[in-house]
């Protein structure tokens, strides 16, 4: 009996042990999203791998569909009935396929209007729009004969309908349009995209008329271009516009008519620089509106543009290249990174749900992927890649991913709050959450849920742990209000009534003060030093004459003035409100230190080296006193702003910035009549003092910095001599 269970209890480890070999050898890529500080984070698989076919397992192969394999291929879609699309280009066809991807049909040509057959010059893509009940005016196969420079429209059965030629515009160069790409919306507006075509998407009516261009790339001129353009003649720089303009490389269209247009010209480190700054001008997807007008939402930690760690060593591919998007369910949208062979999908607002894929010949992975597409088939939404395999491994293969449990509560989740259905939606998110609990998107849609169900309190719990701060914002917003209405608010007045008397109560002492210190002869007081300050705030003239003159201030009191300067910029790094500091990012007293303590010598030392050239009448410890009072104002408003932060809501923060604008503004103009004073120049001299002062800051800065780099160099040569000397002894 104990030899059998010694043999049972083996048995099983060993198949738990396969198992999970098995399992971990079937994900042959891994699934994840970004944190906010771009990190990747591992989440459960959103897609596996089912199937991957060839042309012969396709039936393309057949003698009856001509017998040719796959070679060329550039786009695939699908249709509502479920059949499949492939762009075979270099065999100058289009391939059908059936829901089960068995070939059906090959559309390699047409007979014309006059007669005449007709055939295609490497078509290089497709589109077919829906049958929106059965309308054969709206159920239509759009083919881009690229080479031929026109559009050829099929309608379902595969009968020609007619053919759209290069149409006929003063806007449009000649022998530009060679389109590669179309889409068309419900109203039969054909949107494409043109290899030779930089002016933007090309816009045609459904009966073929050129209607204009949308969605202009920007230029990405450099310094040079734009000095070097003044000196060219009209007809030079719109040449050199066309050059540097960026062409789109593909294209698609929602069920709203929007227009999702991809690109891969943008300059890679423009584009790494859109990823962080969500700049969509060098994105390379835009989501563009009827008239044009860039309308993509990117409400996510970066821009849905592909890959964000791009300079890491761990990943030295840059930039991703973005050739294809394709519309999901839920309006959520995925593109496709030619470099990585990954497919990235996001939600109707921006936010990343999940990335996968990776270069390899596994199931799974792409050897050189060059379209997605997703295919509805019974209920089931699968994602279809395109894939340029090698000769070795059939050719082109079309792989067939299935989505897990956990893509479908994503999208269920998505589907009941696009709908308002916000309880059902928690419920979703919170089985997202039990699978992957680093998902931000799903604190995200609890958070949005329990606002919209007024549970500000627990709303702002569940955004705060996502750094969303717009609905943060509001839900504190709510609360603000309802503590409006209560006792709390009669506390709140009370408090800022006696605060404001009480400084108004204090500003009056000082005046009287600064007064009776006027009248006194011989040295002043500490306190009457510091208090000289607020006289000198609002009277700059005869403050700094003062100042120096009548030895109104001092070192030690200049010097505790920067310091209080400098624990009001600590209280601001410690002390802001979540909704203006989401990331929680703290410095430490050292670095205000530093960055308080740094620019006001550098300004100190720059000023005294300028002035000891020009005449300057203020010695050095003149400068210095006049430059820390000069810093005054600074630390009340700093801590009055800082102060806001915690009750204001993001959309007040202006009011904020506003203070601590004025604040910078308002050292600046003190700092410049201090300066005028203390060396007594006329207006013009001290207007270039100043700047002299400030190119003197940077000339210091440096020589510093060249002076600690040779330091360093030194001290690590002399490092390598003894050590090399110990090793030999």
């Amino acid at each position: 009996m104990k030899k059998l269970s010694k043999i049972f209890i083996l048995t099983l480890v060993l198949v738990m042990l396969f198992g999970t070999v098995n399992a971990l050898a079937f994900e042959s890529y891994e699934t994840y999203t970004y944190s906010i500080d771009g990190e990747p984070l591992k989440s459960p698989a959103a897609y596996d791998a089912s199937q991957s076919l060839t042309s012969v397992p396709m039936g393309i192969t057949q003698e009856k569909f001509g017998g040719k394999a796959l070679k060329g291929a550039t786009d695939i879609v699908t249709d509502d009935a479920a059949n499949v699309y492939i762009a075979d280009k270099d065999n100058n066809r289009i391939v059908v396929l059936n829901k089960y991807y068995s070939c059906i049909h090959i559309i390699d040509g047409f007979t014309d209007k006059s007669g005449n057959w007709q055939t295609f010059n490497k078509p290089q893509g497709v589109f077919v729009t829906s049958s929106l009940g059965g309308s054969t005016e709206q159920s239509l196969i759009y083919i881009c004969d690229t080479l031929n420079m026109r559009i050829v429209v099929f309608d379902r059965d595969f009968n020609y309908v007619r053919t759209l030629d290069e149409p006929k515009s003063a806007l449009l160069r000649e022998n530009s349009f060679k389109p590669m790409a179309i889409a068309v919306d419900l109203y039969g507006r054909l949107f494409i995209t043109s290899t030779e075509c930089n002016e933007g998407v090309i816009v045609m009516s459904k009966e073929g008329d050129f209607t204009g261009f949308i969605g202009a790339q920007k230029a990405d001129y450099s310094i040079i271009d734009i000095i070097w353009r003044r000196f060219q003649t009209k007809e030079q720089r719109e040449q050199s516009g066309r050059n540097v303009s960026i062409a789109y490389n593909n294209i698609t269209v929602d069920s709203d008519g929007f227009v999702y247009a991809t690109t891969d010209g943008i300059k890679p480190d423009l584009q790494i620089g859109a990823i962080k700054s969500k700049n969509s001008d060098y994105s390379p997807i835009k989501k563009l509106n009827s008239a044009g007008a860039e309308i993509m939402k990117r409400n996510g930690f970066f821009d849905p543009g592909g890959e964000v760690m791009v300079s890491t060593m761990s990943d030295s591919k840059g930039a991703s290249k973005i050739i294809d998007v394709a519309i999901g369910r839920e309006n959520s949208w995925s593109i496709l990174d030619s470099k990585r062979s990954r497919i990235f999908t996001y939600d109707q607002n921006g936010n990343l749900l999940f990335a996968f894929g990776d270069i390899g010949d596994q199931l799974g992975n792409g050897e050189d992927l060059v379209a997605i597409t997703y295919h509805e088939v019974d209920g089931i939404t699968y994602l279809l890649t395109l894939d340029n395999a090698n000769e070795t491994a059939g050719g082109f293969k079309i792989t067939v991913y299935s989505p897990t449990e956990y893509c479908d509560t994503i999208m269920s989740a998505l589907h009941n709050q696009n709908e308002h259905l916000y309880s059902e939606a928690i419920l979703y998110w919170q089985d997202v959450l039990t699978r992957n609990n680093n998902f931000d998107l799903a604190y995200i849609g609890i958070g949005k849920a329990l606002y919209s169900q007024e549970k500000y309190e627990e709303a702002m719990e569940m955004l705060k742990g996502a750094y969303e701060t717009e609905t943060y914002s509001k839900a504190f917003a709510a609360i603000r209000k309802n503590v409006i209405g209560s006792w709390v608010l009669i506390v709140i007045l009370v408090g800022v009534i006696a605060l404001i008397v009480g400084m108004l109560k204090f500003f009056g002492w000082a005046k009287k003060k600064n007064k009776l210190t006027s009248l006194k002869v011989g040295r002043k007081t500490y306190v009457e030093e510091l208090i000289y300050a607020f006289h000198l705030w609002l009277h700059p003239f005869d403050g700094f004459w003062d100042l120096k003159h009548e030895q109104r201030g001092s070192v030690r009191a200049g010097s505790t003035i920067m310091g209080i300067t400098i624990l009001a910029f600590f209280y601001q790094a410690v002390g802001q409100g979540y909704t203006f500091n989401p990331r929680e990012n703290y410095s430490t007293i050292i670095v205000q230190i530093l960055s308080i303590t740094v620019p006001v010598m550098l300004w100190c030392v720059g000023n005294w080296c300028l002035t000891t050239l020009f005449d300057g009448e203020g010695s050095f410890k003149d400068i210095y006193v006049a430059t820390t009072y000069s810093l005054a104002p600074l630390p009340l408003l700093i801590i009055i702003s800082t102060i806001l932060t915690n009750v204001m809501t993001v959309g007040e923060g202006s009011m904020v910035n506003l203070l601590v604008t004025l604040g910078y503004i308002w050292v600046a103009f003190l700092l410049f009549f201090g300066t005028l004073v203390t060396h007594d120049y006329s207006l013009s001299k001290n207007i270039l003092t100043v700047v002299g002062t400030i190119a003197a800051m940077v000339v210091i800065m440096f020589v510093a910095i060249l002076f600690s780099n040779l330091v360093v160099k030194m001290v690590t040569f002399v490092s390598a001599i003894i050590s090399e000397i110990g090793n030999r002894l």
